[in-house]
């Protein structure tokens, strides 16, 4: 990986403040900063860059409505998630912010042949 490609993928996760204020609709920066931590973000600094991971930026703009839909649709709520999330990342943090034990399933299906299933039998045995 080039310097180059390093420095716009760190760039791009990361969110400063200016480009929060934009998408809440805020423009003072202690009303953007009381945002973020009434929202439990945490705020970082790396020389006069001031930060937040663009991950928990979309955590916290998700979650309310995350929490509504679980509300009105207790038993479906998480699969209309799974599916309509497209980053794997972001539903993971959600489901661990709500506390959820989240149930995997694979992708793929195995086929066993006779010598595997004789020797599977043997084990169990």
């Amino acid at each position: 990986m080039t310097d180059k490609e390093e420095k716009e993928m760190n760039c791009s996760a990361i969110i400063n403040l200016k480009d929060i204020g934009v998408h809440i609709g805020r423009k003072d920066k202690e009303c953007i900063k009381k945002w973020l931590w009434e929202n439990k973000i945490t705020i970082h600094r790396l020389a006069k860059l001031t930060f937040v991971y663009k991950v928990d930026f979309e955590c916290a703009m998700i979650l309310p409505h995350v929490k509504d839909r679980q509300r009105k649709d207790p038993k479906g709520w998480q699969a209309y998630y799974q599916k309509t999330i497209k980053n794997e990342a972001l539903f993971e943090l959600i489901m661990l912010e709500l506390k959820v034990n989240v149930q995997y399933k694979p992708t793929t299906k195995v086929k066993r042949s006779k010598s595997d299933e004789e020797l599977y039998k043997q084990l169990l045995t």
